[in-house]
């Protein structure tokens, strides 16, 4: 490749309640740009206004970065939760899911984070712990709400974040969902010291992780985004 990669950043929706009343806004925490371009990448913000695989045709890769909570099933459509910006939400999750479809399609090499990492389960029909109350026996302080907490991962011995990470690491995590039944065609990458699955990868060896942690917040920011562009670049 002659030229720095470009990677596809999506964004969350805000349809004038938060940001500034009346006005809608796109938005994405500056993190994510910053850490593609230490990677040595070109970053792009991708908006649900775009076509998804016209924007396939221009990026490189992607980044489906955090967002909101999800619905407990997308199958045969997306039934957003009841409050204000669900419109919003279910915009986001049906434009992500056409450039998922595209991505994949194109063999676009894919990162999920967080919200990213829980959609790429769903969509390939995986199922979602809706809250970690309950869910999990004694859980971690997963952080939450914007809130991010640090915690330890332990990675699976034949996943590619081993090579990455090693076996174990510290992550940023701020999630109140996590991935319950992983979806076929994926393998567990990573867990948390309660359970919690905090990485997914491609059985078949093909470039889409998920971490449900913020390696753009972390330590560990370096290889997974480093890793991104690396299997950008091999395609190349």
């Amino acid at each position: 490749m002659t030229h720095p990669p470009t990677i596809g950043i999506t964004v969350s929706l805000d349809p004038g309640t938060h940001i500034r009343p009346g006005t809608e806004y796109l938005y994405v925490g500056r993190a994510y740009a910053r850490a593609v371009r230490d990677a040595g990448a070109l970053p792009l913000l991708v908006p649900p206004d775009a076509d998804a695989a016209q924007v396939v045709r221009v990026c490189d890769g992607f980044v489906l970065t955090g967002g909101a909570m999800l619905p407990t099933s997308l199958s045969g459509g997306v039934a957003a939760p009841a409050r204000v910006g669900a419109a919003e939400q279910c915009e986001r999750i049906l434009w992500d899911r056409q450039l998922l479809e595209c991505a994949r399609a194109q063999r676009r090499p894919l990162l999920g984070v967080c919200y990213g990492m829980q959609l790429l389960n769903l969509h390939a029909g995986g199922t979602l712990h809706t809250d970690l109350v309950g869910a999990v026996t004694e859980p971690l302080d997963h952080g939450g709400n914007g809130r991010i907490c640090e915690h330890a991962i332990e990675t699976s011995a034949d996943s590619a974040l081993r090579s990455m990470l090693g076996a174990h690491a510290r992550v940023a995590s701020s999630h109140r969902q996590a991935v319950d039944r992983i979806a076929a065609g994926f393998r567990v990458a990573a867990t948390a010291p309660d359970g919690v699955v905090e990485a997914i990868e491609a059985e078949d060896g093909a470039a889409v992780l998920g971490v449900e942690w913020h390696p753009e917040s972390d330590a560990t920011g370096r290889a997974v985004y480093g890793w991104l562009v690396r299997r950008i670049e091999e395609r190349a």
